[in-house]
C-alpha cells in the first residue's frame, strides 16, 4: 500500500496525511533501535525537549527532497539553538537503504543536522506519512503542531516556528554543537559528479571534472595533473575570474569551443567559464528556483531554472540542452540569442512517450548527444530514453517503482537510479548509480548488459566518459576518478597531481 500512496508525490499530487498520535511518533523517533547518522552520538528525547523539532522525511534520490535542503539551512541558521532539525530517511530505492550511502548523501548535500536511517519505515508509519518530502513540526514538548507536504514551505514554517517560540527561552539540556559530526574527507576531490573532455584548450587537451562537493571544476591532463581550476571552492553565486567565482554544487557541463557551460545545480543557473578571458559569467537563471514549465523563447537571465543537473551542446554548437531535473523536463538555451525554451516533458513525473512536449519525464539527470539524437537517463524511473525527430522514446525502464539489476532488452531489463551516460560508437555506457555498476546498451540490438567489475570497485558512480579506449568513471562516493577497461572490467584509480 505504501507504494500506491507514495506515487502521489511523483505525480505532484501531494496530500497530507492525518496527524499521528504524538506519543507514538515520539517513541518511534527516539526508539533504541534507530541508527543515527551525521551526528556525534545517538540522540535522545532529552536533546529535543525544550526546543522546537522539525522532522524532514526524505529519500536521497528525490529531487523534491533535495530542493528542500536550502530551506532547512536557512531555518537552522535563523533559529539556532531553539530549533533541532532531524532528517528521517525512509528509502524509496533498495540502493538507498544502506547507512553508509545515506551518510554520504547527507555529506554531499551539506546537511548539518542528524539523520535517522528509517529503513523499515517505523518512524514513517508512526507519524502516518505518505509522501516524500514531508516536514512535521513538533513543539517543545514533542507534540505535533503542523505538517507540510512537498517543497516550497519555507515562509510558512518560519512563521509557525516564530509564533510558537514567541516569549520562549531555550532550556534544552544540550547544545546543538555537541551533536554535530565532523567532516572527515580531506582528499583532492569531494563527491565528483560529472566528466567531460575538451580536446583544444589553452592548456592542451583536458579531462574536466565537476568536483561538486568542493563547488568547482578541475581541468586535468589524462594522466591526472591539474592544469586549471574553475571556482574558488567557496559555496556561493559569484561571477568573475576563475579564482574568485563561486558555485553551489555544480554538476553536468557542456564543452564548447571556447569554454564550458556549467549546470550550477543548487544556484538554479547555467554559468559559462570562458577559456579566453578566464572569467565566469551567468548565462541563464536568476539564482532562484523556478516552477514555470511552459517556457518558450524567454530571456534566459530573467527566467528561473530548477536544479539543472546536466548540460550538453548539440552539433550546431549553439543550442545547449539542459536536464532540468527539478521540473522533470529538458530545456534548451540558445547561447547566441540568450533565450530558453522547454524542449521535452510536460512536468508531470512519469514515463510516457510520444511528442516531446507531451511526453513525461522523471528527474532527467544525465544527457549525451550523438549526432541527431539526445540520449538521457531519467533517474526516478531508472530509465534510458532518447529524444529524436521531436519524439521521446523509452529504451530501458517501465515505471517509478520498477528497478533492479537485470540484463536484456525492454521491458525486462532493469537499472536503479542511473545518473550519467555517454553515447558513442553505437553504444551507450551508463553509470547505473544505485547498483554500483556500469551498464552497456547496444543501440542496434536494444540490449542492456553489465560490465564485469570487482565487487566494491565503484560506489554510486555519477558519470562515465569513453575516451582513448577506456571508460573514465566519476566514482562519486569514493571521491575519485577511475579508468575501466571496457572488455575486462579492470579498474585503476587516476592519481590526481597538483
Amino acid at each position: 500500500m505504501r507504494h500506491a500512496v507514495t506515487v502521489l508525490l511523483f505525480l505532484a499530487l501531494l496530500l497530507p496525511a492525518a496527524p499521528a498520535r504524538a506519543a507514538n511518533g515520539y517513541d518511534a523517533l527516539f526508539g533504541a533501535k534507530n541508527e543515527w547518522l551525521n551526528a556525534a552520538r545517538p540522540l535522545t528525547a532529552a536533546d529535543a525537549k525544550g526546543r522546537m523539532v522539525l522532522l524532514d522525511f526524505w529519500t536521497y534520490g528525490c529531487i523534491n527532497c533535495m530542493q528542500v535542503v536550502p530551506d532547512l539551512e536557512k531555518l537552522e541558521h535563523e533559529f539556532g539553538e531553539r530549533l533541532l532539525i532531524i532528517g528521517v530517511h525512509s528509502a524509496k530505492f533498495a540502493g538507498e537503504k544502506g547507512s553508509a550511502r545515506i551518510l554520504a548523501a547527507a555529506k554531499r548535500f551539506g546537511l548539518e543536522h542528524p539523520v535517522i536511517n528509517d529503513a523499515s519505515f517505523d518512524v514513517w508509519d508512526a507519524f502516518a506519512v505518505n509522501a516524500w518530502p514531508t516536514l512535521i513540526l513538533l513543539d517543545t514538548e514533542g507534540n505535533e503542531t503542523v505538517r507540510y507536504a512537498g517543497e516550497g514551505h519555507y515562509k510558512e514554517i518560519r512563521t509557525d516556528i516564530s509564533n510558537a517560540l514567541a516569549g520562549h527561552k531555550n532550556n534544552a539540556a544540550t547544545k546543538l554543537s555537541e551533536l554535530k559530526a565532523a567532516n572527515e574527507n580531506t582528499g583532492t576531490l569531494n563527491f565528483p559528479g560529472r566528466l567531460g573532455f575538451a580536446p583544444d584548450t589553452p592548456w592542451g587537451e583536458l579531462l574536466f571534472v565537476a568536483d561538486s562537493g568542493h563547488n568547482r571544476l578541475l581541468g586535468l591532463t589524462l594522466d591526472g595533473k591539474v592544469k586549471v581550476t574553475i571556482g574558488s571552492g567557496a559555496e556561493g553565486f559569484k561571477n568573475g575570474g576563475f579564482e574568485e567565482a563561486s558555485f553551489n554544487q555544480p554538476r553536468g557541463f557542456g564543452v564548447a569551443k571556447d569554454g564550458i557551460y556549467i549546470a550550477d545545480t543548487l544556484n538554479h543557473a547555467i554559468r559559462f567559464a570562458d577559456f579566453r578571458t578566464r572569467n565566469v559569467s551567468t548565462v541563464a537563471g536568476t539564482g532562484q528556483q523556478g516552477y514555470d514549465r511552459r517556457i518558450r523563447d524567454a530571456n534566459a537571465l530573467d527566467t528561473r531554472l530548477a536544479s539543472p543537473w546536466d548540460a550538453k551542446l548539440l552539433e550546431d554548437g549553439r543550442t545547449l540542452v539542459i536536464a532540468m531535473a527539478g521540473l522533470h523536463q529538458l530545456w534548451t538555451l540558445d547561447t547566441v540569442a540568450g533565450t530558453v525554451s522547454a524542449l521535452a516533458g510536460t512536468g508531470k513525473e512519469s514515463i510516457d512517450d510520444g511528442n516531446a512536449l507531451s511526453a513525461s519525464l522523471s528527474q532527467p539527470s544525465g544527457i549525451s548527444v550523438a549526432r541527431d539524437a539526445v540520449y538521457f537517463v531519467d533517474a526516478e524511473t531508472s530509465s534510458l530514453r532518447v529524444l529524436k525527430d521531436g519524439k521521446v522514446r523509452t529504451l530501458i525502464g517501465t515505471g517509478l517503482f520498477d528497478f533492479g539489476l537485470l540484463d536484456g532488452a525492454y521491458p525486462r531489463a532493469r537499472m536503479q537510479h542511473a545518473q550519467g551516460l555517454d553515447a558513442n560508437g553505437g553504444r551507450v555506457v551508463i553509470a547505473d548509480t544505485y547498483n554500483n555498476a556500469l551498464r552497456l546498451y547496444d543501440i542496434s540490438s536494444g540490449k542492456l548488459s553489465t560490465l564485469p567489475l570487482e565487487k566494491g570497485a565503484v560506489e554510486e558512480p555519477g558519470d562515465v566518459l569513453q575516451l582513448n579506449g577506456k571508460i573514465f568513471v566519476a566514482d562519486t562516493n569514493h571521491h575519485r576518478i577511475v579508468t575501466v577497461d571496457p572488455v575486462t572490467g579492470k579498474t585503476a584509480p587516476l592519481a590526481i597531481k597538483p
